[in-house]
């Protein structure tokens, strides 16, 4: 009795495993197709421990749902001597969300969709493409891939996107070439498929546009600032560079170049260090030109920001991230690039010590070059940082004062004079 009541047990433990199952349907959230006659049916749903794995021949049961996960394997039927291995897969992706349904694409849109589903890579490889529409109405792409040399590899696929999603139906033999009825197979579950539930195509996305938009003006806006600022700033000086240079022609016409007016009013003598240069460098780099650095660098971090933030094409966060990284190299080779000019103009002098003369209609320069009398008319700003005020003569180059370098009169007040001489 005990024999009778095991071998009972056993055979209703057997008859409640989903394997071996006759043709029924396999129904999901919106669909349903008629699954193969024979076949284990395994899938996510089923537990790690259940006899269904070790009946299907699966040794790993763990691994086999990790590749469930990971291939987004909705029902997989394994027929008993494992020679037929059908996957049924649901994807989603942004192409998908676009398509929607296949069947609304134009057909020049099917077309290229169709061509760019599958290419062969190598003379080994061969790929048949076309349409299948099964007795509902669905539209299935049908892709066929054979793989010769050392190991064979054949795979067939009917593929639909519907509702938003794509849903393949997968085959695959290796080593040996896939049989008329294996194909068959394939085809009928495909055949069979009806969707229970279809959606309307939401309307697309005006915000997603809107933000690509943005973000392409944020990157033109990049590239294109700095060659149109830079050329009109080169012209705007080059036109005042021209006027000062005429008037100063005609100072030197009616006064001779060395010849200075009264008293001297100041005097001072400027240590034109490594260290002085390199901070009027930074100065210039930096501070003078603040509003450029700070402008660019937020344009920058907005447009990099922007390009991941919305999930933009790939194209547009690799224009971001390079246009960023070259900003960041300017913005740090900018005072090493300021600091070479002002050793190479500092290194023409009889010295390193600028001597200043202070009168009241002009000031003399030597040491760092040949004496030189200078209008004040030629001095276009004057900046203090630190215990220096530079005297800018041209957008780029200026004469370093040190304040602990006067021979004749005081820093506060000489600052007072120069100031007065440049609003005159």
């Amino acid at each position: 009795m005990r024999k009778i009541v095991s071998v009972l047990a056993a055979l209703l433990l057997i008859a409640a495993l989903p394997v071996m199952a006759p043709a029924e349907a396999w129904v999901g959230v919106d669909f349903q197709f008629e699954a193969p006659e024979g076949m284990y049916q395994l899938g996510p749903g089923i537990e790690e421990n259940d006899p269904a794995w070790a009946l299907a021949g699966v040794g790993d049961a763990a691994a086999k749902l990790k590749e469930y996960q990971e291939m987004g394997v909705l029902a997989n039927f394994l027929s008993e001597d494992g020679a037929t291995d059908i996957s049924v897969m649901q994807k989603v992706s942004k192409e998908s969300e676009t398509i929607f349904d296949l069947r609304l694409m134009e057909e020049e849109d099917k077309a290229e969709f169709l061509e760019t589903l599958a290419k062969a890579g190598n003379e080994d490889v061969a790929i048949e493409n076309g349409w299948f529409e099964n007795k509902s109405g669905l539209l299935f792409y049908r892709i066929k891939i054979d793989v010769g040399g050392e190991r064979e590899m054949h795979e067939l696929i009917y593929g639909t996107i519907m509702n938003g999603y794509s849903l393949n139906i997968d085959i695959h033999t290796l080593d040996t070439g896939m049989t008329p009825e294996q194909e068959e197979i394939v085809e009928k579950m495909a055949d069979s498929m009806v969707f229970t539930n279809i959606l309307e195509k939401p309307p697309e996305d005006v915000s997603a546009a809107l933000n690509a938009l943005l973000l392409l003006i944020l990157l033109l806006a990049a590239v294109a600032g700095p060659l149109i600022y830079v050329p009109i700033k080169s012209k705007r000086d080059k036109k005042k560079k021209a006027r000062l240079t005429e008037q100063l022609s005609e100072f030197h016409k009616t006064n001779g170049k060395d010849t200075a007016h009264g008293e001297a009013v100041y005097v001072n003598e400027t240590d034109c260090t490594r260290e002085a240069i390199h901070r009027f460098s930074y100065y210039q780099a930096y501070v003078k030109n603040i509003g450029e650095v700070i402008f660019g660098t937020l344009l920058c971090v907005v447009t990099v920001c922007a390009a991941f933030l919305i999930d933009s094409v790939w194209w547009m966060k690799l224009a971001a991230v390079a246009v960023t990284a070259y900003y960041a190299y300017k913005l740090i080779a900018m005072p090493g690039a300021v600091e070479k000019i002002q050793i190479k103009v500092h290194s023409q002098g009889m010295s390193k010590t600028a001597h200043y003369t202070f009168y009241n209609d002009v000031f003399r320069v030597s040491g760092i070059q040949s004496a030189n009398v200078v209008p004040y008319f030629q001095l276009t700003e004057v900046r203090r940082c630190g215990q220096y005020l530079y005297l800018y003569y041209g957008p780029d180059n200026a004469y370093l004062v040190d304040d602990y370098g006067f021979q004749q009169g005081e820093s506060r007040d000489f600052e007072k004079f120069i100031r007065g001489k440049l609003q005159k």
